[in-house]
């Protein structure tokens, strides 16, 4: 005969597991919120590195204020999330139709492949771009705006490394683009690629 005795399990018990379990969530640590420069409104929500709505239309607004006071053409611009959703598109009046398009089509290709439409650009035309064009239809069937042209910047969370959206700008010349993008994602203390403007002077 068997001399282990199988004890069933009791509500205690399950009590008990529960309790620890809630325990251990508590006590552990939580990732430090990303504050926007001059105001309390949070850039991050807690956990994974996450851009809130509030971050997003905080660059959106920088990002307009830098074109105007530029005296650049008036331009869209497009910020998503880390899943290419749009949390805020603006465009002044004066921006031709098809501008939106293009402007999310180049925040989609940062995010898409995680590196700025600029950095794309350079990476396969004029060599590779047979590839490019393929990736362009690829995009096309998925319904993902792609568009492999400067103006498009991916934005990381500077503590963690981590994708946390992009900004995409068009409407003026794309380095001007590309400028007004930089000054909207780093208005948040975001890590941005490309790093530097091409106007040099950010």
């Amino acid at each position: 005969a068997s001399r282990l005795v199988r004890s069933r399990p009791t509500l205690a018990m399950f009590t008990t597991v529960l309790v620890t379990s809630l325990a251990v969530q508590r006590a552990a640590p939580r990732t430090q919120l990303c504050r926007l420069r001059g105001g309390a409104a949070e850039a991050l929500a807690p956990g994974r590195p996450t851009l809130t709505l509030a971050a997003a239309d905080t660059m959106a607004d920088a990002t307009l204020r830098e074109c105007e006071s530029r005296g650049f053409k008036d331009i869209s611009v497009f910020v998503v999330d880390a899943s290419g959703r749009t949390l805020v598109s603006k465009t002044m009046v004066g921006a031709p139709p098809l501008i939106p398009t293009i402007a999310e089509a180049k925040a989609g290709a940062a995010i898409g492949t995680h590196s700025s439409s600029r950095a794309l650009k350079d990476k396969y035309v004029p060599e590779r771009t047979p590839q490019l064009m393929a990736m362009t239809t690829l995009s096309a069937t998925t319904h993902r705006p792609f568009a492999a042209v400067p103006g498009g910047v991916l934005c990381r969370d500077a503590a963690s490394g981590l994708v946390v959206g992009a900004v995409g700008v068009s409407g003026a010349s794309a380095d001007e683009d590309e400028h007004c993008a930089l000054v909207g994602a780093q208005a948040c203390g975001f890590a941005t690629e490309p790093a530097t403007s091409a106007l040099g002077d950010l």
